[in-house]
């Protein structure tokens, strides 16, 4: 026993000690080596909650409880026999009832106690709670903002004064591949694009010497092996004294932005490119109604700058009379958002005025929001001048028309009144602007001058002119004689469209024959002229006599013709001496011998115009009434060519030049009626495979290019009498005219297949892609193009569903496959709801026990027509119509019930199809089986195929991940089947591998599935899982892999897939080799 504490010398340094010792903040304890209380100051005492008399000479047995006072006691005297030091961090209630954290730290003392030397313990204990909260708060800061710069699509960095890089945030990596230790320094440089790395240096620079805020745009390397656009921005850190200590910076992806604002700027030049090569004047207009657009045309006609026309500033060209109506029209339909159409005089740059047609169209965004206005100002100058000179001439027709003494009229070929004029009105008693009722037979009075018009119209049907004399009766009621004369009006093509009658009244010349000669040669004027001005519509007029001479020009055809006055009396053809030898000499010449009309078109070398012309014979030679329609044909011509383009457009494909779908099918429609029913002929659909793959990853214009570059490999792969087009898509199809037998297609077949799998460049980077094809043959598969087709897209369903990259010729037999499909698909989607699906089970053996540790749910369909249908045979359809996600849903909940009835040493095995895999509501389905049947998460064992992980890596790792979090576990199930199983295993720890029975078959005198086998089973055991093999059918199967170590075995050997009602009688039944009279199955496999 050690000596006991030394008494103090006086009371006054005991006092003292006791003062010094109660002023401490922390709590002191000294125990002697009986572990018994000698000292303890003020916070000692206020920490245990006791004075201090209550403490001295008492133990901790006296106040803790005993387990609590033996692990003190015990820590207590380690630290008296070892002299070691303990340091330890508790949390304890103190008195007040305060959790309270304390750093205890305990130490032995030697203290000399007359000739001997005593032990004890001294204790001192700080309160650290303030600490640790302190540390606890500013962790929990610190794991915020790492969270939130985890997040934040920007990468923050650091850089010292030098500009070496300190630090980057998480995302760096993400984004250029690059780890913190390789970016750190001038690291990251390696990832700036060569083009921007000498700029970006330079600005760097810039900044690191002024201290100006950085902030630049360049292409860094990306993880993809792509360049993409990145914002760099940076501040200046500045200490006391102005000097920088650190920079600030952020990196953003502004890649999309980058390429968004460019193909913005590419459409803007693309439609200035257009609008400035337009015929008409092109101009944009806000919703405000302010122009911002005007294209070249405008500019150049109006001589304005575009800054002086846009705006408002177009008004100032619009002639004043007729600037308020236009600004009028336009606010207007601006206001209701509706379209304009504005005629007025627009100023061109010479001063001169130009009559335009303006029309501008409202433009909506796909939502509904108005955009402003798009337009076009057409010049019609000339077409205002054609229809004034045309009113002009009209008028004075008319002038001439109405100042005839004689009564004039324009009849149908019924002899129906279309026209009167005013002397025609006053024998007929009808007023100016009176509906003309009245008819020839209203006037006629005699039976005999009804049959002479009756007579003379029928002349006038038949293209002549005749003449003859009748008596009416006025609106006096009085008897008038009427000189008349009926003469035909030809339309465009020469016939008779219309009748002239003409009725001069010659009453009084009756009288004297000389007035009535006089009279006669007068009316005979007059209808020849008035006929003639009624036929002759044209702009220039010529008179030629019989020796080809110009006895007339109007100014028309001074200007066509471009000569004056000094040519009168000259011969045409000297003049003019290439049209001498051509149509329009030859057309003019048989007016002249026949003495007949010609309307004909022809072209004016001498001129370099075309003309359309109207020859009549004159009593003095001939009268040529002629047209300028240059332009009018060059407008037809350009309207031809566009119809042609728009039709080249229309059966093409706007993407690749192929024939689209709808010409496509017109050369099949013709090329079959060519043949005939016995014609042979073959039509190629193809699909490509592996297309969105690349069109998804690599964007749509790189699939774009694709498509292109598989298009010319196709066109350079058939013949150059074949139709290659393209339906849409991906899709394919050939019209392949056979020389030869059919091989030549199937050939063509094979060959588009070899050349589609050679890899494609497509913007820089290797793609590959295959095809599928599909082949039918005419007459063989059909006569019309609906049949061949047909046939040919199920040959093509058919290859693409033997694996892809193949070619399949149509036959019968593909028909009735497809429909058997069809009808198990239609079949299979009221199923469920039937209650059509039940489970089978087949046990899992653990090789060590022999005993089930678990079975296998495997999916059966009883369907009342057909039996029981064949997993292989709607599986697929499940999957490919979707129905594999309720189905998958109801084996879950189905199975997980059923074991939840089973010990619980027993699991429940699940296969998950990839595309049930794939859906978003997995995980809960999960979990609300397991909810559901109550059944423990660790005995749903959840098997996968590595078809099930081939696309979007990390995505399907995080969802392993999560049904990892529900404490299921996870099998690879077919376990070598594939080339990534290994990489798999690496990237998630799987609880189990299930190799796939191929490599059992050959057991165990296959050596390559031996050593397959052997190789799994070691790896099982490396990492830990349980290894499982399937499909052992026999005695020497199981020696084979219960001598490589297996944990467990599954197959026919044991027991084939049972109901509920049998699986339950095998779970407790032991089997022993040979002999298993619960589910061994002596004869081998059974279906």
């Amino acid at each position: 026993m050690n000596a006991p504490l030394p008494e103090r010398s006086s009371k006054k340094s005991h006092d003292f000690f006791q003062c010094l010792m109660d002023g401490i903040t922390e709590p002191v304890i000294v125990k002697d080596d009986r572990l018994r209380f000698v000292f303890v100051n003020s916070a000692g005492c206020e920490l245990l909650g006791r004075r201090c008399d209550e403490l001295l000479g008492r133990t901790d047995h006296d106040f803790l409880p005993t387990a609590e006072a033996d692990r003190v006691v015990s820590i207590d005297r380690a630290v008296l026999s070892t002299g070691e030091e303990h340091r330890v961090e508790e949390q304890t209630t103190t008195a007040d009832g305060a959790t309270r954290t304390l750093l205890i730290k305990k130490r032995c003392m030697c203290i000399p106690a007359g000739r001997s030397e005593g032990k004890f313990l001294l204790a001192v204990i700080e309160d650290i709670t303030v600490l640790r909260r302190a540390e606890e708060t500013l962790r929990a800061r610190e794991e915020h903002y790492r969270a939130l710069i985890d997040l934040h699509p920007q990468v923050p960095w650091t850089a010292d004064p030098t500009g070496a890089i300190l630090d980057v945030g998480p995302r760096w990596s993400e984004f250029t591949g690059l780890s913190e230790e390789e970016t750190l320094g001038s690291g990251w440089a390696k990832a700036v694009h060569p083009k921007d790395a000498a700029m970006v240096r330079q600005q760097w620079q810039r900044s690191l010497l002024g201290g100006d805020p950085l902030n630049i745009e360049y292409r860094l390397l990306t993880a993809t092996g792509h360049y993409r656009w990145f914002r760099a921005r940076a501040i200046a850190k500045r200490d006391i004294a102005g000097e920088i200590v650190r920079w600030y910076g952020v990196l953003e992806d502004v890649d999309e932005r980058r390429r968004a604002t460019e193909a913005l700027r590419e459409s803007k030049a693309r439609f200035r490119a257009i609008a400035d090569d337009a015929p008409v004047m092109i101009w944009v207009a806000d919703p405000s109604g302010d122009t911002s657009f005007f294209s070249r045309l405008w500019l150049e006609t109006t001589g304005q700058s575009e800054a002086e026309a846009l705006g408002f500033g177009w008004v100032d060209v619009i002639h004043p009379d007729d600037r308020e109506k236009v600004q009028e029209a336009f606010f207007s339909a601006t206001a209701g958002k509706a379209p304009v159409r504005s005629e007025y005089r627009l100023r061109r740059a010479d001063g001169s005025w130009a009559w335009v047609i303006d029309v501008g169209q409202p433009r909506f965004s796909d939502d509904g929001a108005f955009l402003g206005y798009v337009g076009s100002v057409l010049d019609i100058t000339e077409r205002r001048a054609a229809e004034l000179a045309q009113q002009e001439s009209q008028a004075f027709i008319r002038s001439i028309f109405d100042s005839s003494p004689d009564c004039v009229r324009v009849l149908d070929l019924e002899g129906r009144p279309l026209l009167m004029n005013k002397a025609g009105r006053r024998i007929f008693g009808l007023a100016e602007g009176a509906p003309l009722t009245k008819t020839t037979w209203d006037a006629i009075g005699k039976d005999a001058d009804a049959q002479k018009v009756l007579e003379g119209w029928a002349k006038v049907r038949a293209g002549e002119t005749a003449r003859f004399e009748i008596t009416v009766r006025d609106a006096k009621d009085e008897e008038r004689c009427m000189d008349v004369i009926a003469a035909p009006i030809s339309g465009r093509e020469g016939n008779t469209v219309r009748m002239l009658s003409i009725w001069r009244d010659i009453t009084d010349a009756k009288r004297a024959n000389e007035e009535i000669s006089r009279a006669q040669r007068t009316a005979e004027a007059a209808a020849d002229q008035l006929s003639s001005v009624l036929e002759s519509t044209m702009d220039s007029v010529m008179l030629l006599d019989p020796r080809w001479r110009i006895r007339y020009l109007n100014e028309n055809a001074k200007r066509l013709l471009r000569i004056g006055d000094e040519s009168l009396g000259k011969v045409f053809w000297k003049l003019f001496p290439q049209e001498g030898r051509g149509n329009f000499a030859k057309r003019c010449q048989e007016v002249m011998n026949r003495r007949v009309r010609s309307f004909f078109e022809d072209y004016l070398p001498s001129l370099d115009r075309w003309i359309e012309a109207n020859a009549s014979p004159t009593q003095e030679g001939i009268s040529i009434f002629c047209r300028d329609i240059t332009e009018h044909r060059q407008a037809e011509e350009d309207k031809l060519l566009a119809q042609k383009q728009m039709a080249h457009l229309a059966r093409h494909d706007m993407l690749t030049g192929l024939a689209n779908r709808m010409f496509f099918r017109e050369c099949f429609d013709r090329a079959l009626s060519e043949k005939g029913a016995a014609g042979r002929m073959a039509v190629l659909c193809l699909d490509l495979d592996g297309f969105k793959a690349i069109n998804d990853t690599l964007g749509h214009p790189a699939g774009d290019a694709l498509l292109r570059q598989v298009s010319a490999r196709l066109v350079q792969s058939a013949r150059p009498t074949d139709v290659v087009a393209r339906l849409g898509g991906d899709e394919f199809a050939i019209i392949h005219s056979l020389e030869g037998t059919y091989d030549d297609a199937v050939r063509l077949a094979q060959r588009i297949i070899d050349t589609l799998c050679e890899p494609f460049t497509v913007e820089g980077v290797s793609a590959t892609i295959g095809a599928s094809v599909g082949i039918a043959f005419a007459p063989d598969d059909g006569t019309s193009a609906d049949e061949l087709i047909k046939a040919a897209d199920i040959a093509l369903y058919n290859a693409k569903s033997s694996g892809r990259g193949t070619y399949k010729r149509f036959d019968v037999a593909m028909h009735a496959q497809l429909q058997a499909h069809q009808q198990v698909k239609i079949a299979l989607r009221g199923a469920l709801e039937r209650n059509e699906f039940e489970l089978h089970y087949q046990p899992l053996i653990s090789l060590r026990s022999r005993r089930v540790t678990g079975c296998e749910a495997l999916l059966r369909w009883r369907n009342p027509e057909r039996g029981m249908v064949a997993p292989s045979e709607f599986i697929p359809i499940a999957e490919e119509t979707g129905l594999i996600v309720p189905i998958g849903e109801w084996i879950l909940d189905q199975a997980c019930r059923q074991a939840a009835q089973w010990p619980e040493h027993v699991s429940i095995a699940i296969n998950l199809s990839p595309v049930q895999f794939k859906h978003r509501t997995l995980v809960k389905a999960v979990a609300d089986a397991l909810s559901a049947s109550r059944l423990t998460p660790a005995r749903l064992q959840l098997e996968i195929t590595e078809s099930v992980l081939l696309d979007e890596s990390e995505h399907n790792i995080q969802l392993l991940q999560e049904l990892r979090g529900l404490g299921v576990k996870i099998a690879m199930d077919d376990f070598g089947t594939g080339y990534s199983s290994l990489g798999y295993l690496r990237s998630f720890p799987f609880d189990k591998i299930k190799v796939d029975q191929a490599f059992v078959r050959d057991l165990p005198h296959g050596k390559e599935s031996l050593a397959i086998v052997k190789a799994v089973a070691g790896l099982g055991h490396s990492l830990g899982m349980t290894t499982t093999i399937e499909g052992v059918e026999t005695e020497d199967q199981l020696a084979a892999v219960n001598a490589e170590g297996f944990h467990e075995v599954q197959g026919y050997i044991f027991s084939r897939p049972v109901p509920p009602s049998e699986i339950s009688k095998l779970i407790d039944c032991p089997l022993e080799t040979g002999d298993a009279p619960c589910v061994y199955l002596a004869n081998g496999p059974q279906s």
